[in-house]
Parts: structure tokens; C-alpha cells; sequence
């Protein structure tokens, strides 16, 4: 076999005979103008952007978690003034009661003594009543001194302090004199509904379970409220403060009631933050006219905000360029803009844009991040190529 031997240049000439790869142009090219990005009219790049109009409001809405409470400027917990055991009971939970409505009857001792002490009063007065009467019509007579007078004057008077001592001891306790029989009637201080009861017939009970106003040793017997309007306390982050002032509306709303809203008004916030939880507790009235949120219920509550009207954009439109908030603007079918804003309060997942955007702009929510990086890298594209055609007129 016969080999055939070729040179280098021919081998050269040969390969330059090889016709070059042929570059097909993009079919839907990219241009880029200043911030504004333009696709050819059909790149199905298109298709993956989505947008939304950008929609103008007045109000930011604050969600919080709270807990409903009784209302305590409608509430009254119940305690017994005297040690005893209770003898029988009239106030059943969810009763109405009225203002001096017997609540249990109390066998006490001590009221039993409070009984005597009042009788005793009583008939020392009278005794004293009938010693001053005599002394005077002796001493008119002549039979007695003046000075026996005076006595019998200052007895009947002391005996008339003590009778009141007496009397007014018993009006505190709600009894009046008559029967020693220790039997005292706890009654209602104010009208409302008995919305707990916490003793039994035959219980023992004590005049100290109570101290300032606090339940130190006992729960309360009763405790009257008026289940119409009770209180939310409601537990606030540090950065929600300066969205919450006094007199806001509040919308309440409970699971066990699905998309029902109660009313409800931001009464106080808390001077001080809890330093375990970074929180401040603020309290609101709920409105609850039937009756069917209940104390100890957990709620979310949406504290209402007013700004001034500016347009509202999702979250996720918004991307920082360079430390600087921005969005893409579509300007139309196949120009997207990429915009400057200023960004202030958010709510829900949306921004509010006080600078930068008008009312009913196209934004888009889907993309914004794609469209970025394609303004990068045609923005490059586009600088390269205005570099090599600098170079070539200064070849030429």
C-alpha cells in the first residue's frame, strides 16, 4: 500500500477551505435604554412577567393577637366582709341581678355579735333616754344638784355615739338591728350578671381572702360584669408602636365565629415594656351586644391606621438596587421600566410607596428579579459592544 505523504501548507490550505460555523442572530433580542428594558413584540419571555395596578389607600391595617378580658369598669369581684359558713345560696352563673339582690345567706359569728352589739346600743340608749328625763324633772324640782344633770346629759350622749357606732357598723355589713341570729345576706353592690361563682353550700369562708382589692388566699364568690362590653389586651412589638395611637378603631374577630367583626376602640397603651417579651400591653373596649365572645377568648384584632392616600404595592415587587428601593414600571406590552421609589409603612404584605409611583401603574409582582438580572447582562452586552466599535474608529 502506498502512503501519501502531505505537507504543512497544503494541510493548511486545506483547513482554511473549511467553511466557517454560521451564527443565527436572537429572534427576540433585547434592547436596553437607559432603565428601560424592551423585548420584541412574541419573546416568550414575556409570558413569565406578571403585573398588578398599583391601588391608592388611606389606612394601614395593624394585625395583633389579643385576649378578652371582663371589662373591670363594669365588674365587681365578690368576697364575704365575715368569716362564716355559707348556709345557702341565690345567685346562680349568668343571672341578672339587681343592686341589693341577696347573693348567699352566711351563717357568721362575727355578724352574730355585730347583731348584739347593735341591740345593746340600742337599749343602753333608751335607758340613758329615760335617766336624762328623770334628772331633769328632779333638778326642776329642786330634789337634785345641777351637776347630777350634766351627768345623766353625758351618758345619754355617749350612749348615743355607741348606739351609732353600732348602727353604722351593721349599715357597712348591710344588716340592721333587730334578731341576734348571725345570719347575714351578701348582696349585690352593683346590677349586672353573675358571670362566675366560685362557692358552695356549707364552705367555709374568710374575711381575709381579700386584701386591696386582690384575691390572696380565695378566688371570689361571685363576680358581677356586664357581658356586653368586655376589654382585649393586646401584646405590642417595639416597631408596631408608632403605628398605634389612643381612640383607634379596632376590628375583633374570633375562629369560633368565622369572618365576624366586632367593634372595638384602642383605650390605653402601656407606659412600660415588658423585659422579657419586648412588648408593651395595650388595652381596647370591644362592643359585644349578643353576648357571644366570651372573657379568656384569644382574638386577632386589626388595629386601624390613617395615612395619607398613597399607591400600594406587594412586597415581593420591590427589590434594592444599590441600597435603593425599586420596581419595574410596565409601560407597555413590551417596555418594563425599572423605577426608583421611596417606601413607607407596610401592611399585609403590601408596601406603601410615597414617592415614585402613581395610582393605577402596572407593577411588576412575578419576575422582578428576572427582569434585573436581564437589564445587567444586556446593559453589558450593550457596553461592550459600544467599546469595540470605539476602538475600531480609532484603528481606522
Amino acid at each position: 500500500m502506498q502512503i501519501v505523504k502531505f505537507s504543512w501548507p497544503l494541510v493548511l490550505l486545506l483547513a482554511a477551505c473549511k467553511p466557517a460555523a454560521v451564527v443565527e442572530p436572537d429572534p427576540h433580542p433585547i434592547k436596553v435604554e437607559q432603565n428601560h428594558l424592551i423585548f420584541t413584540p412574541g419573546d416568550p419571555q414575556i409570558k413569565a412577567i406578571g403585573v398588578q395596578k398599583s391601588k391608592e389607600r388611606d389606612e394601614v391595617v395593624l394585625h395583633l393577637t389579643g385576649k378578652l378580658v371582663w371589662n373591670e369598669d363594669v365588674t365587681t369581684n365578690i368576697f364575704s366582709p365575715l368569716a362564716g359558713r355559707v348556709a345557702s345560696i341565690k345567685g346562680a352563673r349568668g343571672q341578672k341581678v339587681s343592686v341589693g339582690d341577696e347573693l348567699a345567706r352566711i351563717t357568721s359569728p362575727d355578724f352574730g355579735q355585730a347583731q348584739a352589739d347593735a341591740t345593746k346600743a340600742e337599749a343602753d340608749l333608751a335607758l340613758a333616754k329615760q335617766v336624762l328625763d328623770r334628772t331633769k324633772d328632779l333638778v326642776k324640782q329642786g330634789v337634785l344638784p345641777q351637776k347630777e344633770l350634766d351627768t345623766a346629759d353625758n351618758a345619754f350622749r355617749d350612749a348615743q355615739s355607741e348606739r351609732d357606732r353600732a348602727v353604722e357598723k351593721m349599715a357597712v355589713w348591710g344588716g340592721r338591728g333587730g334578731d341576734v341570729n348571725g345570719s347575714f345576706a351578701l348582696k349585690a353592690p352593683m346590677a349586672g350578671v353573675i358571670v362566675d361563682r366560685n362557692v358552695q353550700p356549707g364552705a367555709e369562708v374568710r374575711s381575709d381572702a381579700m386584701l386591696a382589692g386582690m384575691a390572696v388566699v380565695a378566688a371570689p364568690m361571685f363576680v358581677i360584669s356586664d357581658p356586653e362590653s368586655l376589654w382585649v389586651h393586646l401584646d405590642v412589638s417595639e416597631q408596631d408602636l408608632s403605628n398605634l395611637q389612643v381612640g383607634q378603631k379596632l376590628e375583633i374577630r374570633s375562629r369560633a365565629y368565622g369572618g365576624k367583626v366586632f367593634p372595638g376602640e384602642l383605650t390605653v397603651i402601656g407606659q412600660s415594656l415588658n423585659p422579657d417579651t419586648r412588648t408593651v400591653v395595650a388595652k381596647g373596649t370591644v362592643s359585644n351586644p349578643e353576648r357571644l365572645l366570651k372573657a379568656q377568648m384569644y382574638v386577632d384584632v386589626n388595629v386601624i391606621t390613617h395615612v395619607p392616600k398613597m399607591p400600594q404595592v406587594p412586597v415581593k415587587a420591590v427589590f434594592l438596587r444599590e441600597g435603593k428601593a425599586c420596581v419595574f414600571v410596565r409601560v407597555s406590552e413590551t417596555n418594563f421600566e425599572m423605577r426608583q421609589i421611596v417606601t413607607a409603612a407596610e401592611d399585609s404584605g403590601n408596601v406603601f410607596v410615597s414617592k415614585g409611583l402613581k395610582a393605577d401603574e402596572e407593577v411588576v409582582n412575578e419576575g422582578a428579579l428576572v427582569l434585573e438580572s436581564l437589564l445587567d447582562a444586556n446593559t453589558s452586552t450593550a457596553n461592550a459592544g459600544a467599546e469595540k466599535s470605539t476602538e475600531k474608529k480609532a484603528e481606522h
